[in-house]
């Protein structure tokens, strides 16, 4: 058995368990943990920003920023009291957002335990740890905040769970605020992309009707400002910018 079926192995038996448990696993590269001590002495030892590191090793320059710049060109990203991230892993956008935005409260729910550890000693007070289980955002109160987001989770979350984080983005975000996800929509998902995946090792996509998405934020109250597209995987994720009714 190699090295890799081994380490996959290990990772399916402890997100059984997490699940178990009411947590997620979150795949901080495609379907794969990478651990924060090992990343941050790596990143140092090659003179990088963890962003910069991060983006090297999954082959993803300019990335982060690439986002971070559509976000901007919705209009997002103006000063408001609270932003919450979900799964924010190694601090990627949340760096970035932090200097756009300015917020006086941060909220994170992230379930790995040192990357939360290290977000909230790096960026704190500003950026605060909350308690995560996986499906909800109950320490943030509600219609409080004025951007909402999340990168690369809803790619890969059960079909419910992707929905109940829905349901609270919407409870949290507060009048004319922003919501910002990305996912896999259906209509993309065509023979080639299927091919593409199919193969590589990786079988972790979730794929949602982009319709249903509009539909249930479009039922809430939420327009949709903006849609663009980023790599992720062996295909792209679509991100869509939802405004909230003032």
């Amino acid at each position: 058995m190699t090295v890799r079926i081994m380490a996959r192995l290990a990772f399916v038996a402890l997100d059984r368990l997490a699940h178990m448990a009411g947590y997620e696993l979150l795949p901080l590269r495609k379907n794969h943990y990478i651990d924060a001590a090992e990343t941050l002495r790596a990143a140092k030892q090659q003179g990088k920003s963890v962003c910069e590191y991060v983006e090297s090793i999954w082959g993803q320059r300019g990335a982060t920023a690439g986002v971070i710049e559509e976000m901007k060109k919705a209009g997002c990203l103006t000063s408001c009291d609270r932003v919450v991230e979900i799964g924010p892993g190694t601090g990627r956008y949340l760096e970035l957002v932090l200097q756009h935005v300015s917020p006086r409260h941060y909220d994170i729910y992230e379930t790995a335990g040192d990357w939360a550890s290290w977000l909230a000693t790096t960026y704190g007070p500003r950026v605060v740890r909350q308690p995560t289980d996986g499906r909800t955002l109950r320490s943030t109160p509600s219609r409080s905040c004025g951007l909402v987001h999340a990168h690369g989770v809803f790619v890969y979350l059960p079909f419910l769970h992707i929905f109940e984080y829905f349901e609270e983005m919407s409870r949290v975000c507060a009048p004319g605020g922003h919501v910002v996800f990305d996912f896999f929509p259906d209509e993309q998902f065509d023979n080639t992309v299927i091919g593409r995946w199919l193969a590589s090792p990786d079988r972790y996509p979730v794929i949602l009707p982009r319709a249903m998405v509009l539909k249930y934020f479009s039922d809430r109250g939420f327009t949709p400002i903006h849609e663009f597209e980023a790599e992720y995987g062996h295909s792209y994720s679509r991100y869509i910018v939802f405004q909230g009714s003032a």
